[in-house]
C-alpha cells in the first residue's frame, strides 16, 4: 500500500500508517473488531492533528478509507446485532418454551423456587453418587448430558433415566453453537439426541447449548426439531472453582441463603467431585430454608406454571442450623446469647491454616460456634 502513496514520507509515518491499515483488515471469523479499529482511527486522527506537517496527506487518506469502511461495517453489525430479549422474543412469537434467562428470573426469583441441573455427565465416579443424594431425598433434577459421555456410558443415563430424571441435550462435544453452520448444528443435536434414545427410549426435549451461545438459527433448528431451550440463572462456578467451600459461598451469595432469598436455575456439573461433596450441604439449607425444588415432568410452560411442589428432605445429619430471631423470646439472657453467637465469623483460611499449624485447629473451630 505505501508504494501508492504520492509522497515521501518518514519511516515512522510509515509504520505507524501500515500497523493501523491492517487494524482496518482485521476480522476474527465472523466477528469482527470495530471497537478496537474505530480506537485506531481516533490515534490516527489525534496523530494527523499533531504531525500535519510530517505526513498530512497520506495518513489523510487513509483516515478517510478507515472511516468509509468502518461506517458500512458498523451499519452492516447493527442490522444484525441480536440482543438475547429480541432473540427470545422472535423466538417466542412461533414457540413458547424458550426458557430463557429472563423468564426464568421472572418465574424464579421472587420465590423460594430451585431448579437443579447438571451439565456435562455422565461420568462413573460422580453421577451415581448424586443420583443416590437426589434418591434419598425424593428429588429430580435435569441431566444435560454430551453426547460424548453418552456414548461412552449409555448404563449412566440409562441409569439416570430410570431415576425419573429428565435428560436433556447439551451438544456432542460442547460446541458453542452460534459459531457453528447449519449443518453442524444439526449434527451435534442429531447424534446426541440419537445416543440419548439407544439408552433410554425417549428422545430429550430440553436442549441446553453450551455457554448459553445462541442465534435465530439455532433456536429455528431447535423449533423444527421440537426441542426446548433451558439456560440457568445461578452460576456457583463449581466447573472453575472446585471447591466446594467456594460452590457453597457462591450459592449462598447468588440465592440469597443470607436472609434475602431468592428463586434460581441452578447450573451444576456432575462431573467433578467438589460438587457432589457440596450437594449435600446445599440441599441441607435449602430444606432449612424452606425452598421447593421443581420436577420438570410437570413443566407447563404456556401458563408460566411448572411447579411439582417439592420440599428437599433435611436429613438427619444436616450440617447447617435454622436461625432463630431470639429477640421474639422476650428474654435478654437468651437475646444476649445467641445474639453474641450469630456475631462470630466463619474463621478465614489463613486463620484455619495457621491455627492447625500451632495445634490450635479444633479449639478456633470450637470457639467460632460455625461448624
Amino acid at each position: 500500500m505505501i508504494q501508492y502513496l504520492p509522497v515521501q514520507i518518514s519511516p515512522n509515518c510509515t509504520t505507524l500508517i501500515i500497523f493501523f491499515h491492517k487494524i482496518a483488515d482485521i476480522s476474527i471469523m465472523k466477528t469482527r473488531i470495530l471497537p478496537f479499529r474505530l480506537a485506531g482511527l481516533l490515534i490516527l486522527i489525534v496523530f494527523l492533528a499533531q504531525n500535519s506537517a510530517v505526513c498530512a496527506s497520506p495518513v489523510a487518506s487513509i483516515v478517510t478509507e478507515m472511516a468509509s469502511k468502518l461506517t458500512a461495517e458498523m451499519a452492516e453489525a447493527q442490522d444484525f446485532a441480536e440482543t438475547e430479549d429480541e432473540t427470545q422474543s422472535d423466538y417466542l412469537s412461533q414457540t413458547g418454551v424458550y426458557f430463557s434467562r429472563p423468564k426464568l428470573v421472572k418465574l424464579l426469583t421472587h420465590d423460594k423456587k430451585i431448579l437443579l441441573t447438571f451439565d456435562d455427565g455422565p461420568h462413573p465416579r460422580t453421577t451415581p453418587k448424586i443420583l443416590e443424594i437426589l434418591k434419598k431425598r425424593n428429588l429430580k433434577a435435569i441431566f444435560f448430558v454430551l453426547g460424548l459421555q453418552a456414548e461412552k456410558y449409555p448404563h449412566l443415563v440409562k441409569q439416570i433415566h430410570e431415576a425419573g430424571h429428565e435428560i436433556g441435550n447439551h451438544t456432542y462435544n460442547h460446541k458453542n453453537m452460534a459459531q457453528l453452520s447449519e449443518e453442524q448444528i444439526r449434527y451435534q443435536l442429531e447424534k446426541t439426541n440419537q445416543l440419548i434414545e439407544n439408552a433410554t427410549g425417549e428422545r430429550p426435549r430440553f436442549l441446553r447449548p453450551p455457554y448459553g451461545a445462541l442465534n435465530k438459527q439455532v433456536l429455528r433448528i431447535c423449533q423444527s426439531s421440537n426441542m426446548n431451550i433451558m439456560l440457568w440463572t445461578i452460576d456457583p462456578k463449581d466447573w472453575q472453582n472446585k471447591n466446594e467451600a467456594m460452590i457453597l459461598g457462591n450459592l449462598d451469595r447468588q440465592l440469597g441463603l443470607n436472609g434475602s432469598f431468592r428463586g434460581g436455575a441452578v447450573l451444576l456439573h456432575d462431573i467433578y467431585p467438589s460438587t457432589v461433596r457440596a450437594l449435600e450441604p446445599f440441599l441441607d439449607k435449602l430444606a432449612i430454608n424452606e425452598y421447593q425444588i421443581a420436577d420438570a415432568n410437570s413443566f407447563d410452560s404456556s401458563i408460566n406454571n411448572f411447579w411439582a411442589a417439592t420440599s428437599p428432605e433435611l436429613l438427619k445429619n444436616a450440617r447447617f442450623k435454622r436461625h432463630f430471631p431470639a429477640e421474639v423470646s422476650g428474654h435478654d439472657l437468651l437475646v444476649k446469647m445467641i445474639g453474641e453467637a450469630e456475631k462470630v465469623e466463619i474463621p478465614s483460611s489463613m486463620a484455619l491454616l495457621k491455627a492447625s499449624r500451632n495445634g490450635d485447629l479444633l479449639l478456633l473451630l470450637a470457639r467460632s460456634n460455625s461448624f
